[in-house]
């Protein structure tokens, strides 16, 4: 049985007691701190599903990150409180639940390159191909997660760079962590489905000590909280990237109402409205679900797979079959629409330029460990690592992944602005 005291610590990450915060509550804290953070800015010009659209009405990834964030309150919110009798010996409170869920929410997207989630794969592949090649590669450099990303963002390379970054409390990093294992586990499905680098297994490890008391990270089980921010994500995603299939020609209003209405409780109005009613009987349905299943879910268990709403169909059979309607019209028209799937072509090509070109540079520096000893071109290349240029007294290990840290920060336009510069066109931002 998990500690729900320990679970919700107030303590930074890196820290051995809670600071004294008398007008901010130590995760109101990590919602300001993610919030001004220059990661989170970027989102605003990263794709969530949809090219970025001239249609500003069409989401991109940071305004899909505070949709999720505010789904995800309400719903730690709503879960707590079925919950509150347990929670009260904890001393935890329905609001700090909800307030933790968002924080993991406002950075569940932090980690993810341009283009979404083709730009995962793309990165995964070229690096798969570059680390081949590369004698002594660290063993999972060939391996690319959105979620890996995020948790070594949040705990090294940004704001307090090497030194503890966003310094959030433990509570929100074990929150974040959706798959609590690295590339090698066998769980990782490849390595494609993971939370942790090589790089920042020692902060895993501190995390996992920290919140569950245990040695052995990788019997670490999933946090409560995760639960909820993945089903958050799961609700405002399926049903906003159907809204905004509306928005661009490529579902009919009327069907969405046909799709959704089953959900929102009828057939009527405006898609808007028909999403918001959708987004709250869902929420209402996740926060039972989890209090049905709390005893298994705080067990101590490690996570071997599966979310909250699996059961949405035996909880509500009507919602749970309009829901997965939605999730196939995404999966079979929304996802694979002639627009997306020539961006995710040109994504590919985008991505694998330039990163080749940071990979070189990254190579030449860790021989070199003197930028005026490299080539002019690795020189150059150097300046577009940007917040993530290596330093000559880094592991070679962290030399080699801050070119995946850049070519994984950029925005879709300078990514495209920098591509095609290397071609030789020029190309306004």
């Amino acid at each position: 049985m998990l500690d729900l005291a320990r679970l919700f610590s107030r303590v930074r990450f890196g820290e051995a007691a809670p600071r004294d915060e008398p007008h901010r509550d130590a995760f109101q804290r990590d919602q300001d701190r993610i919030t001004f953070a220059r990661p989170f800015r970027r989102l605003q010009a990263k794709t969530q599903v949809h090219p970025l659209p001239h249609d500003s009405h069409v989401r991109n990834r940071l305004v899909h990150t505070l949709e999720v964030a505010s789904v995800g309150r309400s719903l730690g919110v709503k879960a707590a409180g079925l919950i509150e009798d347990r929670l009260r010996g904890a001393e935890v409170s329905p609001q700090e639940v909800g307030a933790v869920v968002r924080s993991a929410c406002l950075i569940h997207d932090i980690g993810n390159p341009t283009f979404g989630h083709a730009g995962e794969e793309a990165l995964a592949a070229k690096l798969a191909a570059l680390s081949a090649d590369l004698p002594d590669a660290p063993s999972d450099l060939a391996f690319f997660d959105g979620n890996a990303q995020g948790f070594r963002i949040v705990t090294k390379i940004d704001m307090h760079r090497m030194r503890r970054g966003f310094r959030l409390t433990y509570a929100t990093l074990g929150a974040m962590l959706k798959y609590p294992w690295g590339a090698r586990d066998a769980r990782s499905r490849g390595g494609t489905k993971f939370c942790v680098f090589e790089t920042e297994a020692e902060a895993f490890a501190d995390v996992v000590r920290h919140l569950y008391g245990i040695d052995d990270p990788a019997a670490a089980p999933r946090h409560p909280a995760t639960w909820l921010v993945e089903a958050a994500d799961d609700i405002a995603y399926t049903l906003a990237d159907l809204e905004d299939a509306v928005d661009l020609g490529i579902v009919p209003a009327g069907e969405f109402a046909e799709i959704v209405g089953p959900i929102a409780g009828r057939r009527t109005g405006e898609v808007a409205s028909l999403r918001g009613l959708a987004i709250g009987v869902l929420i209402d349905a996740a926060a039972a679900i989890f209090a049905e299943r709390f005893a298994a879910i705080v067990s101590g268990a490690p996570y071997g797979g599966g979310g909250l709403l699996d059961d949405l169909a035996a909880h509500a059979p009507a919602v749970g079959e309009a829901f997965a309607e939605a999730q196939r019209v995404n999966r079979s028209r929304v996802y694979v629409h002639d627009r997306k799937v020539g961006f995710e072509l040109a994504a590919d090509e985008i991505i694998g330029t330039v990163l080749e070109l940071a990979f070189a540079a990254a190579v030449a520096f860790d021989a070199a460990r003197d930028a005026e000893r490299l080539s002019r071109r690795h020189r150059q290349a150097l300046t577009i690592f940007g917040d993530y240029r290596p330093e000559p007294d880094w592991p070679r290990h962290e030399i080699l992944r801050a070119a995946v840290d850049a070519v994984a920060g950029m925005t879709d336009p300078y990514a495209t602005f920098v591509a095609a510069r290397l071609r030789g066109i020029e190309r306004p931002l």
